[in-house]
């Protein structure tokens, strides 16, 4: 097989060694086709020293792209040193010629190591590109750094990792890239940074540099959990710099919340060069109730804030004001539901550190089944404090009108540098077309609340509907009033609108055609000449008489029946009452007497004709003609200018103003009524019951008597023979009745048969009077004053105050239980005031039998035999005093006579 060697054909292998090295070449040559071709391979190796070296060299003429191959190595390794560097050359022959060199360095000690390794790849075509990557580890600090060069261009990376005391850790990575895009944007560099223990707390930071010069985009934070009293605390902010001037948006989120309560906010502000925009809300919930808020602040020099909450069964809504350049306001609305379903509505208004002002007050609820509303506002406070929000929300909408107008046009300014960026064109847009929505809406009428407000209908029903239909119903009752006020004249007006006639003008007809008949009747005497003048001047004497009669008589009924009709002015008065003078108006619509479970089941409308239509008939048709009689002739002849007060078997008291009460049995005297005007003319004191000679005594103008229970009077000491007549002082004696009295309008007069005694007196004595009876000044509310002219907490201490000794103890005697038929008997508390067939039915309707009930109830029966159901009887006994003081004439029932 010799014959396929080429001609011509050479092989050369040369081997070389040594302790220090080694050198080894094989070189094959043939002619082919008259051409010269060979192979040669060579190798080296040295070492000197630290210092080693390899060196191969391949040529072949098979390949051109790989004709000549070179490859070099360097290491040096210290046998003490702590570092090593290792060095590699690479190149080939193409085309043209490419280089490639490799570099590593390494050091270390007993704390830390280093290494770094390069590369470098040239030709001859294209400049070298150069790269080189770095690690390192100092303790606790471990690093990392790459970099890639080529022209003028080149990209960096580093990253660091470092454990810190606490279990904190803290990784930071950073990429750059410089003139790796086209200018004048070629340039851009990103930093991150965390720090965190892995625990409860992260902090991180990012910038994005997208240019040489700004913009840059930065995104930081700080997020906190169970620190402290909060359970969580997140803050992130992203800033802007560069064209547009430097922006950011920063967000925080807070959770500071316990078992017993909830507490979460949340705040966002927006900062656009040197002004801001701060967004803020929150929620707390605790075991008064939950609240929320929420403010937004322009600028930090002017705020707006709004809070609502729910405690103690109100809701609460407060919206303030706060600027740098006036003082703080603040409207709050409360809507409450009280006890007794009653709801109240307040709105008020406070500027600065004044103290609130009420601009509205409603009220509605059921009281004494009545349903009452009430509601105050005067429309000049509404109509001030509606300018000023109007105002504020005008001028705080301008101002982010303005704002928002700036970054649209700040973001139209970046859009146009950045034509080359598609994601950020896609960015700007979005946001140009939210930011330009927003612009609309602040522009056009409906982006602000005030032309909304002025032109609805609400703003006029409160403005304008209700306040004028307040003023109809004011002059509609008003008009209702003054003509029950005189009812005549009002009846004398229709009848003349209807008839077109006067009342007086057909009264005087009247008049003068008696006169004339009664100068019919009498001839012969105007037909005598001289008693002709005397019977024509009689004649027309009696006609004035009858005139005058008869008109003075139409005043008397007419002032009798406004008196009698009072009670109904007075119950129009208080179905609908306005106030202009403090904006206020109530009304009070009485309402079905019936549960609301019956309500429930029977139906709204099926109650309210059963209440207010069957109910009334039925009232109507029962009505006995003989009471209604009796309550009209109290209306009519009852004199306001005489008080009296009783006193019952030294055991029941009923005052000036009606109050009705049981005395208990002390050991020292009490003080009934007293005189306290300038000029005192009497007291009045009860002794002890437990006394041999008890009963009254009184001190009148410097006289002391003493009036017994037999309704013997004793002077200062000794009895006094009847009638009886001082300067000052009177006395009279019947069978039954005594009766002391001065010249002051003072009466003390004593029934022995119904066994109850009356103080009476006058007009000019109005509230002059303290002591048990009380105060004579027709107001029932001040009736338990004290002897230092205060209200008494307690009836228990009101009845102890008016003692003569502060020693005094109760002398209570054994007291009997009453027995079933004692309750049910024919002198029971029941059949006395409260059945319809009591004998004393015929003045339920002048004096009210509910108190005379009540305290019966409470009374206990006594030892005493003498009565029958002794306490219902004594009541009995003041009630029938009472009627006939009133005008109706009624005798103590025979089941409470003696027997």
């Amino acid at each position: 097989h010799m014959a396929s060697i080429p001609r011509l054909s050479g092989l050369e292998v040369s081997l070389e060694r040594s302790l220090h090295g080694l050198q080894d070449s094989v070189q094959l040559d043939w002619n082919r086709h008259g051409r010269l071709e060979q192979v040669h391979a060579a190798r080296q190796w040295r070492v000197s020293g630290e210092r080693s070296e390899t060196w191969m060299d391949v040529r072949q003429p098979f390949t051109v792209s790989l004709s000549q191959v070179s490859l070099q190595a360097v290491s040096h390794v210290p046998q003490r040193g702590q570092w090593s560097r290792h060095e590699g050359h690479l190149s080939w022959t193409s085309p043209e010629l490419v280089n490639v060199s490799l570099t590593l360095n390494q050091q270390w000690n007993h704390s830390s190591i280093r290494g770094r390794a390069c590369g470098l790849f040239s030709t001859q075509m294209q400049s070298p590109m150069k790269g080189c990557i770095s690690m390192a580890q100092d303790g606790a600090l471990c690093s990392q750094s790459a970099e890639l060069r080529w022209g003028n261009s080149s990209v960096q990376q580093g990253m660091k990792y470092q454990r810190g005391p606490r279990g904190m850790r803290t990784l930071q990575m950073s990429v750059g890239a410089e003139n790796v895009s086209p200018p004048p944007c070629s340039s851009h560099s990103l930093v991150s940074k965390v720090k965190t223990n892995l625990r409860d707390g992260l902090e991180h930071t990012v910038v994005l540099a997208l240019c040489p010069a700004p913009p840059t985009l930065s995104w930081s934070g700080s997020h906190k959990v169970n620190t402290g009293q909060e359970l969580l605390y997140s803050h992130s902010r992203l800033s802007f710099w560069g064209r547009p001037p430097h922006c950011s948006l920063t967000m925080a989120l807070r959770d500071a919340s316990s078992p017993q309560l909830t507490n979460v906010s949340l705040s966002a502000e927006s900062r656009v060069g040197n002004w801001s925009v701060e967004v803020g809300a929150g929620a707390l919930s605790s075991p008064q109730g939950p609240t929320l808020h929420a403010r937004v602040t322009l600028d930090r020099n002017q705020t707006l804030w709004l809070r609502g909450s729910m405690e103690n069964r109100c809701l609460r809504t407060t919206a303030g004001y706060i600027s740098d350049h006036g003082p703080d306001e603040d409207l709050s609305l409360a809507v409450c539901l009280e006890t007794r379903n009653k709801v109240t509505l307040d709105l008020k208004r406070k500027v600065g550190p004044s103290s609130p002002e009420v601009l509205v007050s409603f009220s509605v609820g059921n009281s004494n089944q009545n349903l009452k509303l009430k509601a105050q506002g005067c429309t000049e406070k509404l109509l001030a404090t509606e300018a000023r929000v109007m105002y504020l929300s005008s001028e705080m909408s301008s101002k982010l009108l303005q704002k928002i107008k700036t970054i649209l046009n700040l973001l139209i300014e970046s859009r146009q540098q950045s034509r080359d960026r598609g994601l950020l064109q896609e960015m700007n847009a979005l946001l140009i077309n939210l930011t330009s929505r927003a612009e609309s809406f602040l522009s056009s009428k409906d982006g602000s609340l005030g032309p909304l407000w002025r032109n609805g209908q609400l703003r006029t029903l409160l403005t304008d509907s209700i306040p004028r239909c307040l003023t109809l119903l004011h002059h509609a009752s008003a008009l209702g009033q003054q003509e029950l006020k005189r009812p005549l004249s009002t009846v004398a007006g229709v009848y003349h609108d209807l008839t077109g006639q006067r009342v007086e003008v057909l009264w005087q007809k009247a008049v003068s055609g008696w006169a004339a008949r009664l100068a019919q009747v009498l001839p012969p005497l105007l037909d005598n000449p001289q008693l002709r003048p005397l019977a024509q001047a009689t004649l027309a004497t009696m006609g004035t008489a009858l005139d005058v009669a008869g008109q003075q008589t139409f005043l008397w009924v007419e002032s009798k029946l406004t008196a009698a009709l009072s009670g109904v002015r007075s119950r129009l008065a208080s179905v609908y009452q306005l106030s202009p003078s403090d904006c206020s108006v109530s009304v009070a619509i009485p309402l079905p007497r019936v549960s609301w479970a019956r309500m429930a089941e029977s139906g709204l409308v099926e109650i309210l004709l059963e209440e207010w239509l069957l109910r009334p008939l039925k009232a109507f048709t029962s009505i006995r003609p003989n009471l209604e009689f009796y309550r009209l002739k109290h209306r009519v002849m009852d004199s306001p200018f005489r008080y009296q007060a009783l006193l019952v078997a030294n055991q029941y008291v009923v005052s000036f103003d009606g109050l009705l009460f049981q005395l208990p049995a002390w050991s020292c005297p009490v003080v009934l009524a007293q005189d306290r005007s300038q000029n005192p003319t009497f007291t009045l004191l009860l002794s002890p019951r437990r006394q041999s000679h008890h009963g009254l005594l009184l001190d009148m103008n410097h006289s002391t008597l003493n009036i017994y229970p037999d309704g013997q009077v004793m002077t200062s000491c000794p009895p006094a023979a009847t009638p009886y007549r001082e300067p000052l002082v009177a006395i009279q004696r019947t069978a039954h009745t005594v009766e002391v009295s001065n010249q002051n309008g003072v009466s003390v007069s004593c029934d022995l048969l119904l066994d109850v005694c009356s103080l009476t007196l006058d007009g000019w004595l109005h509230g002059t009077t303290v002591g048990l009876l009380g105060t004579n000044d027709n107001e029932a509310g001040n009736e338990m004053t004290l002897p230092n002219g205060s209200r008494a907490a307690s009836r228990a201490h009101f009845l102890r105050s008016w003692q003569v000794s502060s020693n005094c103890s109760r002398a209570e005697g054994p007291l009997e239980e009453c027995s079933g038929a004692a309750m049910q008997g024919p002198a029971s508390c029941h059949a006395l005031f409260s059945s319809a067939h009591s004998p004393l039915s015929s003045c339920f309707r002048v004096v009210d039998p509910g108190q005379f009930l009540s305290v019966c109830r409470r009374s206990p029966c006594n030892s005493a035999r003498k009565l029958v159901m002794t306490s219902p009887c004594r009541l009995a006994a003041a009630f029938v005093h009472l009627c006939q003081q009133n005008h109706v004439p009624m005798d103590l029932p025979l089941h409470c006579l003696h027997p």
